[in-house]
């Protein structure tokens, strides 16, 4: 049985994150980091890192297929549009090119990286990957997203989450970033339209102890044909998002990103939060002593938008009254900084 100080499963943006920062504090540090698809990178979701995520990283401009200034927020009564001058909202990225560049950060460390990895077994101080190799750990990381193994051998379970749909449209015309607000479709959620290199990316998403998935597809087919949208040849995708959190330091075991449930309930947002967790837990590790405030900001960030859920899936026919002045507030100078703070 090998032996490893860490060992991190899953190998997206949380556990990359996490081993760079592990590997630049300490190179000495023996680290396995595993992944059960045959490559690193490819995850469906909608694709857009925000301001916040370069503040973090130093990420290339090559990465960045749109950077988008123009926003366009709609509720069944107002429309709200914004762009300001430099004023950068979102970067659309492709997973699989953005999880690649983090991976090649790792070449000549002392990091074994290995895809077609799943974990079959999890015990103390000793895991099993495909059902026959045995490694051991000094630490365990779980950063294999919705469906962990780490949290399952944990025994934490996961109540909240959120089911997805959407169909990347071929697109070559102008850059379109929307977010639709209407309770008659989507109960307390949205409807998105995003934008990628020769694709939209248009999606939903519900809680579905909310709104059942087969209503909340039928929905999505109405809006889709009533906004003029041809699916024909696009390519349909779904995935599920947890935002389930019930800690993420369990001893010498550790979760971060989705598979502690750092998602957002109401925004579906998860890749800042992969990144700060797999970030700050590579401290924790290094530092037994160390005490993270960027996990309490983000933990903070999550309730208030849990909040909002709340309010929003209690509001029963007032809901789209409320999404309503949310646009409404955005059309005003003044409050639309503070709303976009609020929901972004």
């Amino acid at each position: 049985m090998k032996e490893y100080d860490i060992i991190i499963v899953g190998a997206g943006p949380a556990g990359l994150r996490c081993v760079e920062v592990l590997t630049n504090n300490d190179p000495k540090l023996k680290i396995l980091l595993l992944e059960r698809k045959p490559e690193v990178g490819p995850k469906i979701c909608a694709g857009g890192l925000t301001k916040k995520d370069l503040d973090l990283m130093d990420i290339p401009d090559h990465l960045f297929e749109h950077k988008i200034q123009r926003t366009t927020i709609k509720s069944p009564k107002y429309t709200s549009v914004n762009e300001k001058e430099g004023l950068i909202v979102l970067y659309a990225i492709d997973r699989r090119e953005f999880g690649q560049w983090q991976a090649d950060k790792l070449k000549n460390t002392n990091v074994d990286l290995m895809t077609d990895a799943k974990v079959t077994s999890v015990e103390e101080n000793k895991i099993t990957v495909n059902f026959s190799d045995e490694y051991s750990y000094k630490y365990l990381v779980g950063a294999d997203g919705v469906s962990s193994i780490v949290r399952r051998y944990l025994k934490l379970p996961v109540k909240k989450r959120l089911v997805t749909f959407q169909y990347r449209i071929p697109w070559k015309d102008e850059v379109r970033f929307e977010m639709g607000l209407n309770s008659k479709y989507f109960h307390s959620w949205y409807v998105w339209i995003f934008p990628h290199k020769e694709s939209l990316s248009v999606g939903c998403a519900c809680n579905p102890e909310i709104m059942s998935p087969k209503k909340l597809k039928v929905n999505f087919h109405k809006w889709l044909k009533e906004n003029n949208f041809d699916i024909s040849n696009a390519k349909y995708e779904s995935f599920p998002i947890s935002y389930d959190y019930r800690g993420y330091k369990f001893n010498n075991i550790f979760l971060i990103g989705e598979a502690a449930g750092l998602a957002c309930g109401f925004t579906g947002e998860g890749i800042y939060q992969a990144l700060v967790s797999g970030e700050e837990v590579a401290k924790s590790i290094i530092d037994g002593s160390y005490v993270s405030e960027p996990m309490q900001k983000i933990l903070k960030y999550n309730r208030i938008q849990h909040k909002i859920l709340n309010i929003l899936i209690k509001a029963g026919p007032l809901r789209n009254f409320f999404f309503n002045m949310i646009v409404f507030l955005l059309k005003k100078k003044g409050s639309d900084s503070k709303i976009s703070k609020g929901l972004s």
